[in-house]
């Protein structure tokens, strides 16, 4: 009975198979996509985790003395925060001193620290230290919570000491194209 199935010649079997043929290569291309994309996600997260614990590492620079005096979590020195940031954000990310990507980094080619802030709480006062990636410098500012609610760029209230950092970086994705990223994380050791 099957070589009789074999050897029965019927119309359309080449065209069945030439469609058959086609629509597995085309699911084939649907879930290779699907598959590079959720590769692509992956990474994504895996920075915006980088750049979290960079943000927390942060936190080994608070003034010691303020701490013990009062029990206020301080920042005091926002330059020696940045270079921690900075120092923290090459080894999880795996760059160069000069934020290069590294072989087996997340980023393709250079990374900007588009924002560093650190938010210190006391009473109803905010100190805001802003870092101007133009200038290199900080600048100082003072908010009063009792007059308005103090938020960091992402929208997220300050209750408390809190950092926020935003990067910029280009990464690889399908066929060779790059596409620019940014990530942005406020952390609050306190929560």
């Amino acid at each position: 009975m099957l070589k009789r199935l074999l050897k029965k010649k019927s119309k359309g079997d080449a065209s069945i198979m030439a469609l058959g043929l086609f629509m597995i290569i085309l699911i084939s291309i649907a879930l290779m996509f699907t598959v590079f994309y959720r590769i692509i996600l992956n990474r994504v997260q895996s920075v915006q985790d980088d750049v979290t614990l960079s943000n927390l590492a942060v936190y080994k620079n608070i003034d010691l003395d303020v701490l013990g005096q009062d029990g206020t979590l301080k920042i005091s020195d926002p330059n020696a925060a940045f270079e921690t940031f900075k120092k923290h954000l090459e080894t999880n990310m795996k760059l160069d001193f000069n934020l290069n990507g590294l072989a087996g980094s997340a980023a393709d080619g250079q990374v900007t620290i588009d924002e560093f802030t650190i938010y210190n709480v006391k009473d109803n006062s905010v100190d805001i230290w802003a870092y101007n990636s133009g200038t290199h410098m900080f600048t100082e500012s003072t908010a009063d919570k009792s007059l308005n609610v103090v938020k960091t760029t992402d929208n997220s209230i300050v209750n408390n000491t809190s950092v926020h950092a935003t990067i910029k970086f280009n990464t690889d994705i399908l066929f060779g194209q790059k596409k620019e990223t940014s990530i942005s994380v406020d952390t609050d050791i306190v929560k």
